[in-house]
């Protein structure tokens, strides 16, 4: 198949040459570009004073431990959430153990029994600017001290939307591979009216429910929801597109 991948780099090069190996041909057009957030200064101190740490995404692992190394500091030997396997799965690259949902939301993240008694707990939370706010905002009703700190910072470059629809209907485009509901929206934002329907028609492969339930509220037609955002999940997924 040749699905489009949008996700930011470097995870959009690593996807795709996942992709290439299983035989398909994805054609790679990140819509999101992802830098060191402002407050990452302040994350050797707010580590100092945390209980139990959260991580809302990879790239706040990625970019929280690139900090922490050129600083000479290491993560503390605390409690450590995710919200899904691939942000578990990059706390494990890094040498962290962190306990995750088998549904990758902030829902499944909450529902964690771990998480229900946090009365008095300082918790850190590491994320991205923008987001939803469930996490927090819940954890703070359950009684938890909770500090947000944004570790990265995402930026929508530029786009020539007429040009790259032209660009994919010549590559063959005959699939989408979205990885968060913000992607979803660029996606949308950079494709011009007239090209919307086509797009809708593609299959579309995403991360979750939540992302699924966007998606088909945007007018996508052909939904199919992975096991999670990691390379592995989506990879299956588009498997089981090609074989229907």
């Amino acid at each position: 198949m040749t699905p489009l991948v949008v996700r930011p780099q470097p995870q959009a090069d690593a996807l795709a040459q996942r992709l290439r190996t299983a035989g398909h041909h994805p054609i790679v057009c990140p819509l999101l570009e992802l830098t060191p957030g402002d407050e990452l200064p302040a994350l050797p101190e707010q580590l100092s004073h945390a209980d139990l740490v959260v991580v809302v995404s990879r790239h706040a692992v990625l970019f929280a431990h690139d900090f922490l190394l050129h600083t000479g500091l290491t993560w503390p030997a605390i409690e450590y959430f995710a919200v899904g396997e691939a942000s578990a799965m990059a706390l494990h690259d890094v040498g962290l153990q962190g306990a995750w949902p088998e549904d990758p939301r902030s829902e499944g993240l909450l529902a964690l029994p771990a998480l229900q008694q946090v009365a008095g707990k300082r918790v850190l939370i590491l994320r991205g600017n923008g987001g939803r706010e469930l996490i927090s905002s819940t954890l703070r009703q359950r009684g938890a001290e909770v500090t947000c700190l944004c570790v990265y910072a995402r930026h929508y470059p530029a786009q020539d939307g007429e040009t790259l629809c032209h660009q994919w209907h010549q590559k063959g485009l005959d699939s989408l591979l979205v990885t968060s509901g913000e992607l979803l929206d660029a996606l949308l934002a950079v494709t011009p009216a007239q090209h919307r329907e086509w797009l809708q028609r593609l299959p579309l492969i995403v991360p979750s429910p939540r992302v699924a339930e966007q998606a088909a509220g945007a007018g996508f037609l052909d939904i199919t929801t992975a096991r999670g955002a990691d390379h592995d999940a989506l990879l299956a997924a588009l498997e089981l597109r090609k074989m229907e």
